[in-house]
C-alpha cells in the first residue's frame, strides 16, 4: 500500500536480484501498474492472495518507475505520481490512528496532536505548504490556522499525506535509465503504445457541441491569432491546428476555411490534408498532446493540470457553460 515506506524499500533491499534477472511476473505487474495510472480502472495493490503476490508488488513499484522514465513523457510522470497519492489516500483511510502517525513520519512531517478533540493533527505552515492542494476545499485559506499552527481533521492528514507521498514520487521521475535491460525497453514500448492508444480514444472526435475559439488553448490561440493574421505558420503547427480542431468536432469545411488567409493558400491541397487527418480513406490523426507540442516548439504558456490541448479545452467550455447556468436576476425577473 505505501511502496515509499522504509519497510518497502528493505524489502526491495533483500530482494538482491540483478535487474536483468528480473522475475517476468514482477514486470508484467508493473507492466499493469502503469497502465492503471492511465486507464479508467484505476490502481488496486495485489496484497491479499499470497505472500509471493505482495512481493512483487512492492518489487513492481520500482520496475513501474523505469518503465516510466524509459518512456519519458511529463504527463505520464503526473498521471503515475497521482495514482500513488490517491491509492496511499484510499488506504490510509482505513489505517489505525498510529500507521498514519507512521507515514506522516516516514515523510518527513513535522506534527503534533493538538488539545481539539475537535481536531487529528497540528503543523507547521511549512510542512502543511509542502502539498500543493488542488481541492478548493483544503487550500489554506479554508483551514484553521491560529499562532502558525495549521489545525486538521483526520480525512485531511490522510490527504494531506497522500499527496504528499506523489509529490515525491514525481521528484524522484525521471530514474537513471541508463543500461537498463532490453527487457525493461521491450516493456516500456509495450506501454506506451497502450498510452498513446488511450490518448488517442480520449481526444480523438470529442463532442463539444459549437466550437468555441475562445476556450483554446494558449498554443492553438496562437495558431489561430496567426492564420487569421495571414502569418505563414510552418507545417508542424498546421498539422497541430487542425487535429485538434477535427478533435473538438469542426467540419472539414470549417476547419479548410481556417487557412483560407494564409500565403499561397491551396484550396485543393487543404482539403486534402484535412480530409486525411479527419480519416477520410484512412484512419486519421488525433491532435497532439502537450509533450508533443513542446517537441514541436508550439508550447507557449505553463498550464497546470493539462497534458493535452482537447483536455484544456473541454475543461475551459464546461466552466463556460456552468458560468452561464449561474443566471443574474433581471430587474423583470424580480418584478415577476
Amino acid at each position: 500500500n505505501y511502496p515509499f515506506s522504509k519497510t518497502a524499500k528493505r524489502v526491495l533491499k533483500d530482494s538482491d536480484f540483478p535487474l536483468g534477472q528480473t522475475p517476468e511476473a514482477i514486470i508484467e505487474r508493473a507492466k499493469k501498474m502503469c497502465g492503471a495510472a492511465f486507464s479508467d480502472e484505476g490502481y488496486s495493490p495485489e496484497i491479499h492472495s499470497s505472500a509471493e503476490l505482495l512481493r512483487n508488488e512492492v518489487l513492481a513499484f520500482p520496475v513501474a518507475k523505469i518503465l516510466v522514465s524509459l518512456i519519458g513523457r511529463f504527463e505520464l510522470y503526473r498521471k503515475f505520481s497521482n495514482m500513488v497519492a490517491d491509492s496511499v489516500f484510499a488506504s490510509a483511510l482505513r489505517e489505525k490512528d498510529e500507521v498514519l502517525f507512521d507515514l506522516a513520519s516516514e515523510l518527513s512531517l513535522n506534527f503534533g496532536i493538538p488539545d481539539s478533540q475537535e481536531y487529528f493533527a497540528e503543523l507547521g505552515l511549512r510542512d502543511y505548504l509542502r502539498a500543493d492542494f488542488e481541492p478548493p476545499e483544503l487550500k489554506l485559506v479554508n483551514q484553521k490556522l491560529k499562532g502558525g499552527k495549521v489545525f486538521l481533521r483526520r480525512n485531511e492528514f490522510a490527504r494531506l499525506i497522500s499527496i504528499i507521498a506523489g509529490h515525491e514520487v514525481r521528484n524522484s521521475l525521471p530514474m537513471e535509465v541508463k543500461g537498463i535491460p532490453q527487457k525493461f525497453s521491450d516493456a516500456a514500448k509495450a506501454v506506451e503504445q497502450e498510452f498513446a492508444s488511450f490518448v488517442r480514444k480520449k481526444f480523438s472526435k470529442a463532442d463539444f457541441g459549437a466550437v468555441q475559439p475562445e476556450s483554446f488553448p494558449p498554443c492553438m490561440s496562437k495558431i489561430y491569432s496567426e492564420l487569421l493574421a495571414g502569418v505563414k505558420v510552418g507545417h508542424a503547427g498546421r498539422f497541430a491546428f487542425a487535429t485538434f480542431l477535427h478533435s473538438i468536432g469542426m467540419g472539414t469545411d470549417r476547419i479548410v476555411g481556417m487557412y483560407r488567409a494564409t500565403p499561397n493558400f491551396n484550396e485543393k491541397v487543404s482539403r486534402y490534408q484535412v480530409e486525411r487527418i479527419a480519416g477520410k480513406g484512412a484512419k486519421g490523426y488525433s491532435a497532439p498532446g502537450c509533450d508533443k507540442m513542446r517537441s514541436y516548439n508550439l508550447c507557449v504558456a505553463n498550464c497546470p493540470g493539462t497534458y493535452h490541448p482537447v483536455q484544456f479545452y473541454g475543461r475551459e467550455v464546461f466552466r463556460g457553460d456552468a458560468a452561464k447556468k449561474i443566471a443574474v436576476p433581471t430587474e423583470e425577473n424580480e418584478t415577476a
